[in-house]
């Protein structure tokens, strides 16, 4: 199987592992050390970023790049929402999933959004993420947001 296409991709995924690896050895180098921040407390999960997010299901590659250009222009319109930090944006190649995650400085700016802009937002673009997304099904849902180092 010298030369066949899986052999090119499985080459690229190790190359990639391999990347991934040693950037993790030369960060832990970088840093120091430092305490790990916890995710909860014994009063239960520590709120600090939150996130809302966008999942569907799209039927293939052309349909998750056409969602990409929307969400690309929805994302331009929500950057002008206060306390919006970020974005991500996660695709199954294999069962066509699709999530886009809104990111916010705290709680506040996630009420925010949800009271001054997401009807806004929604009325724009909705239409257009459930033209493509399978059944037409659009799930929103909000979270604690946390990234793990």
């Amino acid at each position: 199987r010298n030369g066949t296409k899986f052999d090119i991709v499985e080459s690229r995924a190790m190359a990639m592992l391999a990347w991934r690896l040693a950037g993790r050895v030369a960060t832990a180098r970088a840093f120091p050390s430092t305490a790990v921040r916890a995710l909860c407390s014994m009063d239960g999960v520590v709120v600090d970023q939150v996130s809302r997010v966008y999942t569907l299901k799209v039927k293939n590659d052309p349909d998750a790049h056409n969602m990409d250009l929307i969400f690309n222009e929805f994302l331009d319109r929500a950057a002008q929402s206060e306390g919006v930090c970020g974005a991500s944006r996660l695709v199954c190649k294999s069962e066509w999933d699709y999530k886009l995650i809104l990111k916010f400085e705290d709680l506040d700016s996630l009420k925010g959004f949800m009271s001054n802009d997401h009807a806004e937002l929604s009325d724009e673009f909705l239409p257009k993420i459930k033209e493509l997304a399978v059944d037409g099904k659009v799930h929103e849902q909000n979270f604690v947001y946390d990234d793990i180092e």
